[in-house]
Parts: structure tokens; C-alpha cells; sequence
């Protein structure tokens, strides 16, 4: 078992890391966007992330004892408020399914239930987000008693997200010490300060990020048991974070899983003791925590499944979707979500229905695809969840404060910080890789178990289980520090080899042509980063969610939106969500008018044709330049000049009266103000430009060749 979890872990990891140097959006690269290009990109940092990293690693080699713990205290703080810095300068606002969670919970303050209609059936299908739901309406309930504004809400959760990573930091670092020593622990912290991941995240508040302290608690937990089975107090904690955990997101149970493995293991490995006698000691030993741990789990699920029965009162039985659903989505292309198996899995009335339509229609795939077809579906899942390393934190945090910073981090210019991140990701599954041969390598020759085992086994699970399930670059979220944990081990492992495997102490060359395979790059990329024309938008405002209840297809000439919105930036830019179900023939007409906060008409449009918008595309108008002097309130209408039958338009907004995306505005609807609704709509700037001008470009290069250059030289100097 442990050769073959290390062997597959392995085929897994460098499978990932090398599609890693090329499998990630090079787009700002224009006509360089090319797999070699790409590769080198990776290589070069990816040659002096090692090489830096190495540096810290031999830095706190030198510290005492005492340094070392002043050392994590100072890692770990930068890292909190590297995210409380990251959450009040870019100001991230939820999304997608996170926000519907968020939405549902403000919405409970009022009606006290989880709403089976909200947004076409959202909670109705998606039982699974039952428990974060509810446990956010608490939390919020709570804030509300002690008078808390609900603007301030978002801001709230978002701040409990970002505990829930140091937390998850912090029992990394515990596990660390636990298995490898201080000065181990400490790196860990050193390498997850330098991963950009360790901040992007900060505003995402979802199950990813709140599973995550319960899945390494497990692991943590389990740790301390094997040192001393006959403890209750740990065995009775692992229950009630086991079952919060998995509630929270079902991947929480792979650590539990790999934790009963490495215990089964553990056992086998002293079989030659008799094994009779064996599962009679552990049997006494595990019985009184066996029992804590089976009381605290129990009262722990009775816990949810009475909140769940108190907060949902409709029968979810038969709306829901069943286990399967996931697994035949996921048994096509690259196993990421369908919107057509979703509709498929939905036009069936009962859960059986469901259940065996699902069966049936993954069989037909399992046929369709044969031995080898399901081999290459495997290869394309693994790539599709693993390989971006990013995890596309751009899209989740699209929403927020637009500006430079922005630009540089999330936006069009953040290419480079992309690199840094993609680097991270290859060196992180290169090292897993080879040090997980190397681990097996050494347990052939009998020379010594890995120390780290558990840890691998808990992600090999995850990569396993997403070979089954859906996939999404989101889904590897939960498993950040577990690959951080074993990318710092295993630079540690390569470190203590050095002076076996090096050549006269010159793998300080490896960074110095890693830095001029950089500045090689750099002088390469000028013509397409400063040279060439890109088309540019520069965002004042994008409001582009859109859930509540719809009006469907306007019908009356009343009916008029009137949407404000304030901004001090240039623009000359708006456009709409709309949706056009008759398609190119769709006869219908609208107006627009845009004023100013002194009445002034700035745009008119005498009526623009329904035709033009395709199906539920952004619709775009075109505006002269306007130069907002100081923050302006603009109002933005629309009302229909001709409509009949099925030819006219429905325009979409966020308009569920419970979060207000867009505070610096307000939505009327046939002359009714919609409360805290928007429509969905952005302001923008669209120009032509180049992604840098000379004069950043250059000092984003001076700052990476400084930066490569010290590598090398201290590389150089202390010998590495």
C-alpha cells in the first residue's frame, strides 16, 4: 500500500507538473502566446522560486531555537495582514455560488428558512450548501443582535474566511513540528508567505476555504491520537471536526480516510508481533477513544440534521441531486460542469428518476469512451483541477475595486504575477513527484519510512476523488497547505542531498541562467507588452450578477429602467445584460438616454434593435468621452419604443432585495424602486493602448532582474 499510494502519487504529480509549464492563459503575450515560450517563462521562475526558496531554507538553518519561533510568529503575521491588506485595497465582492450562499443567509434574517424557489431552485438542487447556509445565518443573526449594519456583512464573512486560513496555516505549521521538526515548521510558514495563493483568496468565503482548518484538523488530530491512543480528549475533538468538516465540503473525509489507512498500515507493519495479538491490543487501547470519537460524531450529524430540518421546510428529497449526478457530469471531456446534464438531471420528478437516468446515461459514456477513452478522460480531469495555478482567482474576484493595484493584480496587467503563480504550481508538483519516487525509492531499499505519508496519502485522495467527481481549478483549493507542507519538505529532502548531487558547489549557475533565460525573455516580450496596440477597458463599475426574480420579456410600454450610478473615472463605455429569445429577427426596439446629476443629457439613443443582442451576450453602447468632474451621479434609462408578442427583450438585474452589489446606485422599475436591485451593467473606458508603457515595463524589469540577480549572487556567496 505504501509503494503503490507513492507510485501513484508520483505518475499523478509530475503528470501535472509538466503539463504545468505550458497549460496556463499566456494570452497577454500575444503572438508569443506559444508552448515553448510558455515553458521557458515557467522554467525561469520556476529556477529562481527553487533557488530562493533554498536561500531560506539554509537562513533558518543558522537560527536558535528561540529565533526560530520569532521567526513563525513573524511569517505568520505577515501572512494575516498580507490578506487584511489584499481585502481592504482590492475590496473583493462575492460571486457565483459563494454569493448565493451569502444572499440566502441574509435573506434567513427575515423569513427564518432556506428558500426552496431562490434563484430557479438554486437551494433546492444544491442540498450540499445546506450547512454553510445556515451556519452563516447564524453568524450574521448574531451580528444583527449587537447592531452591526448590514453593509457590513460581506465584510464580515470575508474576515472569517480569512481565519479560517491562518487556521488552517497554523495547523499546517503544527503538523510540521509534529512530523518534522521546528525549523521544518518554520520553512512551511516561509513558503506559504511567498505563494501568492496565501492572499488571493482572502475575500472568497465558500466551503473551500472553511473546510479547510477542519481537513488539516483531522490529519493534526490523528497525529496526536497515534501518540497516545488512550486519550479521549483528541478522539472526541476529531469526531465534531470530522463532521463539521465533511458537512462543510464531503472532501474533508479524505483526511479521515487516509488517517484509518496510515492506522490499518501501521498495524500491518508490526504483523510479524502475531496479529491476533495485535487487534486484541488495539482493541483495548482504542476502545474508550473509538467510543468518544463515534458519541461526538453522532451528536455532531444530529446537530445538522435537526439545523436542516428547523431552516428547510420543503421536501429536498426528490429535488435534490442525488451523488450520481456529479459523477455523470463528470464522465465527459474534462469532467467540469454541463449546464445540459444539469437540465437533463432536473427534468426528472424523483430522486429515483434521477438517480437511474444519471446511471444510465454514465454507462453509455463509460461504453462510448473504452479502456483507453477513460484512461485520456482521467488525464484531462487531473489537468482540469490541478493544473492551473492560479485556480482562477482572477474570475472570483473580478468585482471590486477597480484601480492600478487592481490592474496589476487581478486585471490585464497582472500577467506576470500569473507566471509567478503558474512557477509556484510546477515547482510544487515537481517536487511532490520526485520526492514521492524518492520516498518509494528508499522504501524498497528499506532504508527509511516517509515522514510525511499521511499528508501524501490525504492529497493522493484528493486527486483520486476528483478523478470520479466534477472538476474545477476551485476544487484543489482545500488541498493548498497539504502541497505546500510537502513542497517545503521536499526542498528540504533535495537541501540535505546538495552536497551529494551538486558539482563543486555550482548550483548557483542554475539560478544565473534561470536569470538570463530571463532577461532573454523580458527583451523578447517588449515588442508585445509595449509596442503593439491591445484593446482596453478600464472598468468604473461592473455589476455583472444577475439573480432575483425576473420579469421575463418586457410587454408594456411602462415599463422603464432607470438605473443611477456614481463615478469619478473617465468613461465611454456602457453595457447591459439582456436576453434575446427570438434571435436575429427579433423586431423590437428600445431607447436609452443618459443625464447627469444637473439633469444635462450626455448620450441619447434614438432606439436601439433587440436583434442586435445575442441570446443573453453583454450589449454594448458606445458613448462620446465623458470626464466626470468629481464623483457624478448619472442616471441610466431605458424604455421600450416598439414591442409585440415574443419580440422584445428581458433584461436581467440582481434583484433579490437581500445584498446590494452595487451600493452607489439604485434600480427603478416602472417608475417602483427595486430595494437594495441593480441592474446587471458595467461603465468602462474602452481604449486602445499597450499593456505597459515603456517606462513600467521597464520597472517591472529592473525589480525581476534585482530581484534574480540577488538569487544568484547569494546563491553564489553562501554557496548553494
Amino acid at each position: 500500500m505504501y509503494t503503490l499510494s507513492l507510485l501513484l502519487l508520483t505518475l499523478f504529480s509530475l503528470y501535472i507538473g509538466v503539463f504545468a509549464f505550458f497549460r496556463w492563459d499566456a494570452s497577454f503575450l500575444r503572438n508569443m502566446n506559444h508552448a515553448p515560450v510558455q515553458a521557458l517563462f515557467i522554467l525561469a521562475f520556476a529556477v529562481l522560486l527553487a533557488a530562493a526558496l533554498l536561500l531560506l531554507r539554509r537562513l533558518l538553518n543558522r537560527l536558535s531555537e528561540r529565533n526560530l519561533k520569532r521567526a513563525a510568529l513573524l511569517l505568520f503575521l505577515i501572512l494575516g495582514l498580507g490578506q487584511l491588506l489584499f481585502l481592504a485595497a482590492i475590496r473583493p465582492v462575492l460571486r457565483y455560488d459563494p454569493l448565493k450562499i451569502f444572499d440566502m443567509a441574509v435573506e434567513m434574517l427575515r423569513t427564518h428558512t432556506i428558500s426552496g424557489t431562490y434563484e430557479t431552485g438554486y437551494f433546492a438542487r444544491y442540498t450540499n450548501n445546506y450547512p454553510l447556509t445556515i451556519l452563516t445565518y447564524w453568524f450574521l443573526r448574531i451580528l444583527s443582535g449587537l447592531g452591526v449594519p448590514e453593509t457590513a456583512f460581506m465584510t464580515a464573512v470575508q474576515l472569517v474566511n480569512i481565519l479560517c486560513i491562518l487556521a488552517s496555516v497554523w495547523i499546517g505549521y503544527l503538523l510540521m513540528k509534529e512530523l518534522r521538526g521546528r525549523q521544518n515548521a518554520v520553512f512551511f510558514l516561509g513558503v506559504c508567505a511567498l505563494c501568492p495563493l496565501s492572499y488571493v483568496w482572502a475575500g472568497y468565503f465558500y466551503t473551500a476555504n472553511c473546510s479547510m482548518p477542519f481537513l488539516m484538523g483531522i490529519l493534526y488530530l490523528w497525529i496526536r491520537i497515534r501518540k497516545k491512543l488512550t486519550a479521549p480528549e483528541p478522539a472526541g475533538l476529531l469526531g465534531f471536526v470530522t463532521v463539521f468538516g465533511f458537512k462543510l465540503r464531503a472532501t474533508a473525509a479524505i483526511a479521515l480516510i487516509a488517517a484509518l489507512i496510515d492506522g490499518a498500515l501501521l498495524l500491518w507493519r508490526r504483523r510479524k508481533e502475531g496479529m491476533a495479538g495485535l487487534l486484541g491490543e488495539a482493541l483495548r487501547t482504542l476502545a474508550i477513544p473509538c467510543l468518544t470519537f463515534a458519541l461526538t460524531a453522532a451528536l455532531s450529524l444530529g446537530f445538522f440534521s435537526t439545523a436542516v430540518k428547523t431552516y428547510v421546510n420543503f421536501d429536498y428529497k426528490n429535488t435534490g441531486f442525488p451523488a450520481i449526478h456529479w459523477i455523470m457530469m463528470s464522465a465527459r471531456w474534462d469532467g467540469a460542469f454541463d449546464q445540459n446534464d444539469e437540465n437533463y438531471t432536473v427534468s426528472f420528478e424523483t430522486k429515483e428518476e434521477k438517480e437511474a437516468a444519471d446511471l444510465a446515461v454514465l454507462k453509455q459514456r463509460v461504453r462510448e469512451a473504452g479502456p483507453l477513452g477513460l484512461v485520456t478522460l482521467a488525464g484531462r480531469k487531473l489537468l482540469n483541477t490541478w493544473v492551473d495555478g492560479t485556480d482562477t482567482y482572477q474570475a472570483e474576484n473580478s468585482y471590486a475595486r477597480y484601480g492600478k493595484l487592481y490592474d496589476y493584480l487581478l486585471g490585464y496587467k497582472s500577467g506576470f504575477l500569473t507566471i509567478y503563480a503558474q512557477a509556484f504550481r510546477a515547482l510544487q508538483l515537481l517536487v511532490i513527484g520526485l520526492a514521492s519516487f524518492s520516498a518509494w525509492r528508499k522504501l524498497r531499499r528499506r532504508e527509511k519510512m516517509p515522514g510525511l505519508f499521511l499528508v501524501q496519502l490525504t492529497l493522493l485522495g484528493g486527486m483520486a476523488f476528483h478523478l470520479l467527481w466534477e472538476t474545477n481549478p476551485l476544487y484543489s483549493i482545500g488541498f493548498t497547505y497539504l502541497c505546500l507542507m510537502l513542497l517545503a519538505d521536499g526542498l528540504t529532502e533535495f537541501a540535505k542531498a546538495l552536497p551529494e548531487y551538486t558539482l563543486s558547489g555550482r548550483l548557483w549557475l542554475a539560478p544565473a541562467a534561470g536569470t538570463v533565460l530571463l532577461a532573454l525573455l523580458l527583451v523578447l516580450a517588449k515588442k508585445e507588452l509595449v509596442d503593439t496596440p491591445i484593446e482596453a477597458s478600464d472598468y468604473a463599475i461592473d455589476q455583472y450578477q444577475y439573480a432575483g426574480g425576473y420579469d421575463g420579456c418586457v410587454i408594456s410600454y411602462d415599463q422603464t429602467y432607470t438605473q443611477t450610478f456614481t463615478t469619478d473615472k473617465p468613461f465611454n463605455r456602457i453595457s447591459i445584460r439582456a436576453v434575446n429569445t427570438v434571435g436575429d429577427y427579433n423586431q423590437s426596439a428600445f431607447c436609452v438616454r443618459l443625464t447627469d446629476d444637473q439633469g444635462q443629457v450626455v448620450y441619447e439613443n434614438d432606439r436601439f434593435l433587440s436583434g442586435l443582442v445575442t441570446r443573453s451576450a453583454l450589449y454594448e453602447f458606445q458613448l462620446g468621452e465623458i470626464l466626470p468632474d468629481g464623483p457624478t451621479t448619472y442616471t441610466f434609462e431605458i424604455w421600450p419604443g416598439y414591442i409585440e408578442g415574443e419580440n422584445s427583450l428581458e433584461f436581467l438585474s440582481y434583484n433579490t432585495g437581500n445584498c446590494d452589489l452595487y451600493p452607489g446606485g439604485t434600480l427603478t422599475v416602472a417608475g417602483e424602486e427595486q430595494p437594495k436591485g441593480d441592474l446587471a451593467f458595467a461603465v468602462y473606458e474602452y481604449r486602445v493602448t499597450t499593456y505597459f508603457s515603456l517606462k513600467q515595463y521597464l520597472v517591472l524589469c529592473a525589480g525581476m532582474m534585482a530581484m534574480a540577480i540577488g538569487i544568484t549572487l547569494l546563491s553564489w556567496k553562501k554557496g548553494v
